[in-house]
């Protein structure tokens, strides 16, 4: 057998395990597939189980807190429900507490924030009113009696020279 003889029936016999690895491969895949369809369909029924489960105490519940089922066991539990029940009730009207606690905390920080607002607004100043001047250590425009803070030679307002 030549060296090209050789070397095709190795490639051959390695292109045939490739084959059978590939082949193998998608079997189990597709055994795995139906694995995890059987494991969904597993699941929902667990999942009605559970539902119906809770539906049948709900029912009984009612049926004993009705008293047309008299069952030392059951009562027991409702008693259970009933105690949480109370809590639960207890612990909302403590959040509604705390919510109006919350609230006037608001209101307060609200009416701060309005009486400082009111005290810093300065009184509207009507249109005809006489120029105020500036603070004497400002710099006032003669003319007009306008700030001169960064202006230049001339005033921003009415644009008199500065001297």
């Amino acid at each position: 057998m030549s060296f090209f003889d050789k070397v095709t029936k190795a490639v051959g016999d390695v292109v045939d395990r490739g084959k059978a690895e590939l082949d193998q491969f998608k079997r189990i895949q597709k055994i795995n597939g139906e694995i995890g369809e059987m494991e969904k369909q597993i699941a929902e029924c667990k999942s009605q189980i559970q539902a119906a489960t809770q539906q049948a105490g709900e029912k009984a519940i009612v049926l004993v807190r009705a008293g047309a089922i008299a069952s030392p066991d059951l009562k027991a539990f409702v008693d259970q429900i009933t105690g949480f029940e109370r809590q639960i009730a207890a612990e909302q009207a403590a959040v509604a507490g705390k919510k109006k606690e919350i609230e006037a905390i608001k209101a307060e920080d609200e009416a701060a924030h309005a009486a400082a607002a009111e005290a810093t607004a300065a009184p509207p100043v009507p249109a005809s009113a006489a120029p105020v001047a500036a603070a004497p250590s400002a710099k006032v425009c003669s003319a007009c009696g306008a700030s001169l803070a960064g202006a230049g030679a001339f005033c921003p307002q009415c644009g008199a020279k500065q001297g």
